[in-house]
């Protein structure tokens, strides 16, 4: 969880103008990538949904939950 939370912190934008940069899309991606990794398909599927609606700081915060509770 600790490498996850690495790249949750990275994928977040730092300030206004970092929002949709190529480092923090970059970022977001792989932390998605990872997650991807972790997560079963169908809680991938329900996070994709998610992630419809969400602020990139509301789909990293879904996302770490999530895995949270597949790593218990």
């Amino acid at each position: 969880m600790t490498d996850l939370n690495a790249l949750a912190a990275a994928a977040r934008p730092i300030n206004d103008t970092d929002w949709g940069s190529g480092r923090q899309i970059d970022a977001q991606n792989l932390f998605f990538k990872e997650v991807e990794k972790v997560l079963p398909a169908d809680k991938f599927a329900e996070l994709e949904d998610f992630c419809l609606k969400a602020t990139t700081d509301e789909m990293i915060d879904e996302a770490l939950k999530l895995v949270s509770k597949v790593e218990r």
